[in-house]
């Protein structure tokens, strides 16, 4: 499992499922993802199973991100994603995150999401991966630009017919820090 100075990036557990609730059902945590809409318990729970059948499928995914001082809490999830809600991207390999609001503001997000980049670009060995960001999202886009991708193509959400615009970085160039930047 990826640790980064802050965090330790897990298997998804039983216990995680009620935070992972909490911070789905959070309406500013979720206002730019699909309808903005806050989640129901069995649709984070349903989300959660889709998570763990993506890890099985594609033998990589979106990992619980725990602090590394209490490895049992869970702060959200980072990790890589096959984006099929999107298919005028496909084939990609998305780099995402969500985090409770607890968690913002402090660099979390950039520091899982440049571990996961660097799992993608030397263990897996990707050429690129993007990531799917509603224009109005500044702090994700931000967290983009620091791990330093660029703004890409926008793309219509299918599911909502909400804009959304895919910035990418590829494996030759990127320089992976450990500490954010």
């Amino acid at each position: 499992m990826p640790t980064t100075e802050r965090l330790l990036l897990r298997s998804w557990r039983p216990s995680d499922r009620a935070p992972f609730a909490t911070l789905n059902a959070d309406k500013e945590v979720v206002r730019y993802i699909g309808s903005g809409a806050p989640m129901t318990r069995a649709d984070s729970d349903a989300l959660l199973e889709a998570i763990e059948a993506h890890w099985r499928e594609h033998g990589f995914g979106l990992w619980c991100a725990a602090p590394r001082e209490d490895p049992d809490a869970c702060l959200g999830f980072v990790g890589l994603a096959v984006p099929a809600f999107l298919p005028a991207v496909l084939p990609a390999v998305e780099v995402g995150w969500r985090l409770a609001r607890s968690a913002w503001g402090r660099g979390l997000a950039t520091e899982g999401a440049r571990a996961s980049l660097r799992h993608a670009f030397e263990d897996l060995g990707l050429a690129a991966v993007i990531s799917i960001i509603d224009p109005l999202n500044e702090r994700s886009i931000r967290v983009a630009r620091k791990l330093g991708m660029r703004r890409g193509a926008d793309h219509l959400d299918p599911r909502t017919g909400r804009r959304l615009t895919a910035f990418e970085i590829f494996s030759q160039g990127a320089a992976f820090s450990p500490e954010p930047s």
